[in-house]
């Protein structure tokens, strides 16, 4: 019973391909990704389609614009809010297809006409014929009425010759034409016929670019040859597209080829092979949850391993089929299904379930006029009665499923139907009757076998493996001389390259030889601008250019705290400014002379650099003052403290010569007021420090030894009281209204406020 349903569903699936064929022959590419997308949903996913393309005529308005220019060719949208006459039809019959593959036929055909007056309307004479062709070859799928289509086609043919002006798209056409001619004679067994029709749009496949159209083309006349047991044939066109898909990385036909693939394994009984092609089908088609086709791989599955009485595996496939059977939208594949569980049952002996399965499709057969399933059916009704020895009801059952294989001419009904005869004669006790039926179905199973014989297993896989080396060895020539012809020209190319990259790495070695040598002059001017000449410490200069921009990025901090985006109040990265008069400086040039001043210099600089520790930095201010600052931290918390660092690092330095070790310090915070950030500038801070100094130097030479002033405003000093203009009177009016304590080494504090004030 299988492979008779196989052989039906062969015809099925060539329906299908013969559909896909005609909507995609010439590979169109449409205006909008919309219905190209459709498109290619056709055969997958025909739901999918649907909405994609009603949603395409709904959200765009028909232009009709009778300045549009009236070609079939004419397909450029530009604006996405219009649709032209053109992809109109072209939406129109991508509907139409996936109206007829969901089985609604009438609204397919509404579909056509619609756009057959479209067509008609503008005068666009090639779409009209290709939508009254795509018309045709569906109402020939449906009534199978190859006289009522071949005179269609005539019409056609005759239209196509008035119109045709060696266009593109009218060889397009007439490649359709000739496709669909083969597509009905092959349905009428005309063998030959449909050869001659196939051969004679071979060249036109064979010049085109689109390699889906040649993949398409190999389908087609590989799923005729199936169609007539031509196995070896069928096998060599399949093999053609399905390395060619392969080539091109096209899923969608790779699972359609696997599908006949493993149909010509199958009927071959090569079921390992076919099972390991509808595998990888199903691979494909199981990414799309409404996919139509997935359900008929998955049936295909099941009956294979039917057939290697692999019952349970083919139960689990079958019912996997019934999970997609709202995906079944033929009443011919409902009762399939329901009488392929029922065989199985009957094979695992489980008589109550072979009966429901049974009736539910007895039940459909009723309204559905489907002669081998009818047929089918009654095969299972005399196998139960069979195992239930009931032998009336066997050759009861087995007569009239006969009659029905002799008027289908369908051997293998006829060889099943005698089979059960024989065994319902036998188990009646009527011998000669079981005998005479006996030699009718041994007959027909030779007759069978002789036909399965002609190409062995054996030899079929010999030649599938011979088919596809050829067809690989002709690739790899293609692809030898294709390689020989791109390594010439990549030789070429890269010998220029070479060239190229010689010249550009002398041009690049100068360069860089360049840059060195102006980095290395742009390090020497840095050197002399930045750094003072004798001590080699960071200049005035630098000062200058370094100060406000610190400055800056300390207010800035304390503006992002104001608003918010800072959470802890920056207090801590307040700046210790230290104005260092060291009076050496000022007379070991009068003591020592030029030549030892430099040296003593030079190496006071670079002492002071190595007692430097980042983030801390020191500047030569003037000739015999320096300027060091650092963060404040608790370890320069103590005024004291810094003090006596500083002081230390007079009295470190060695020299061979007698010098003083006094050193006068000003010493100032920043902020300078903890409450606002912003009042005191650089230039403002610098002048507070020399007044600090200035006492400090003051207050050393009258004491002989080393002094320090310390000036800090107090917590909440506002802004105002130093916004005068003048920082030095302001600073001083401040000391005396207490919004700015002096701290000194020298104790009495009214001398050191008389100092300031005198200054």
């Amino acid at each position: 019973m299988l492979p008779m349903r196989w052989k039906r569903a062969t015809y099925l699936a060539f329906c299908l391909i013969a559909c896909l064929v005609s909507s995609i022959a010439n590979a169109t590419l449409y205006s909008s990704a919309i219905l190209n997308e459709a498109s290619s949903f056709l055969d997958i996913v025909p739901a999918q389609s649907k909405a994609l393309t009603l949603n395409y005529l709904s959200q765009r308005k028909l232009n009709t614009d009778q300045s549009e220019i009236p070609s079939a060719m004419n397909r450029d949208e530009s604006d996405s809010t219009i649709r032209t006459p053109t992809s109109t039809i072209d939406a129109l019959t991508i509907l139409a297809q996936a109206e007829y593959n969901l089985g609604n036929i009438p609204a397919a055909n509404t579909r056509l006409e619609e756009a057959e007056q479209l067509a008609e309307k503008h005068r666009l004479h090639y779409l009209g014929l290709s939508v009254r062709l795509l018309h045709t070859r569906l109402s020939w799928l449906q009534t199978r009425n190859s006289q009522q289509t071949n005179q269609a086609i005539e019409d056609i043919q005759l239209r196509y010759s008035a119109i045709k002006h060696a266009d593109q798209f009218a060889r397009v056409i007439y490649y359709k034409i000739f496709m669909l001619k083969a597509d009905v004679a092959s349905y009428d067994g005309h063998i030959d016929l449909a050869n001659q029709y196939f051969a004679k749009v071979k060249p036109y496949v064979d010049s085109l670019k689109s390699r889906s159209t040649y993949i398409d083309y190999h389908i087609a006349v590989g799923q005729h040859y199936l169609n007539h047991k031509l196995y070896n044939r069928a096998l060599s066109q399949l093999l053609i597209s399905y390395w060619q898909a392969i080539e091109d990385n096209s899923s969608a036909q790779i699972a359609e080829v696997n599908r006949l693939l493993a149909q010509v394994f199958y009927e071959r009984k090569v079921y390992d092979t076919a099972l390991r092609h509808l595998s990888q089908a199903a691979d494909f088609y199981d990414n799309y949850q409404s996919s139509t086709i997935l359900a008929e791989v998955l049936k295909q599955m099941g009956d294979i391993y039917f057939q290697q009485s692999k019952y349970n595996l083919a139960l689990v496939h079958y019912f996997n089929v019934i999970d997609h059977e709202r995906k079944i939208n033929k009443i011919e594949n409902v009762i399939d299904i329901r009488l392929s569980l029922a065989a199985t049952y009957l094979q695992l002996y489980n008589f109550s379930l072979t009966e429901q399965y049974l009736n539910r499709a007895e039940n459909l057969l009723e309204y559905a006029k489907i002669p081998h399933l009818k047929a089918e059916a009654l095969l299972l009704n005399a196998g139960l009665a069979y195992h239930k020895k009931e032998p009336v009801l066997v050759y009861a059952y087995a007569n009239e499923a006969l009659e029905l294989g002799i008027e289908l001419k369908d051997i293998t009904i006829q060889t099943q139907a005698y089979q059960l005869l024989y065994l319902g004669y036998e188990q009646k006790g009527k011998f000669a009757k079981a005998l005479e039926n006996l030699k009718q179905f041994n007959s027909l199973s030779r007759i069978q076998q002789q036909s399965l014989n002609q190409i062995n297993e054996e030899a079929f896989r010999q030649q599938k493996e011979f088919v596809e080396q050829t067809l690989h060895l002709a690739g790899q020539k293609e692809e030898l001389k294709e390689t020989h012809d791109k390594f010439i020209k990549t030789r070429r190319i890269s010998w220029a390259l070479f060239a190229m990259g010689v010249l550009i790495f002398i041009v690049l070695l100068r360069r860089g030889y360049v840059i060195q040598r102006l980095n290395s002059d742009n390090t020497t001017l840095n050197d002399a601008l930045f750094t003072h000449s004798r001590s080699t410490l960071p200049n005035l200069r630098m000062l200058n250019d370094r100060l406000p921009t610190s400055l800056a990025q300390n207010r800035h901090q304390f503006e992002q705290w104001q608003s918010g985006e800072l959470i802890n109040e920056p207090l801590n990265d307040r700046l210790k400014f230290v104005l260092i008069d060291i009076p050496f400086l000022r007379n070991m040039y009068l003591q020592h002379g030029y030549q030892d001043g430099l040296k003593l210099e030079a190496a006071f600089g670079t002492f002071l650099k190595s007692k430097i520790i980042a983030p801390a930095r020191i500047y030569h201010f003037s000739d015999a003052n320096l300027l060091y600052i650092e963060p404040q931290n608790e370890e320069n918390s103590d005024t004291e403290q810094l003090f006596n660092k500083v002081q230390s690092w007079i009295e470190e330095f060695e020299s061979e010569y007698d010098m003083t070790r006094i050193v006068r310090i000003g010493i100032a915070d920043y902020p300078f007021l903890p409450r606002a950030y912003t009042a005191i500038s650089d230039k403002e801070l610098i002048d507070i420090l020399l007044m600090s100094t200035s006492v400090a130097r003051t207050l050393s030479m009258k004491e002989h030894s080393s002094q320090w002033v310390y000036l800090k405003a107090i917590e909440n000093a506002p802004a105002a009281s130093l916004a005068t203009g003048n920082i030095r009177k302001a600073c001083k009016h401040s000391i005396n209204q207490g919004l700015i304590k002096v701290h000194s080494s020298y104790k009495n504090e009214d001398s050191i406020k008389k100092l300031l004030k005198d200054g």
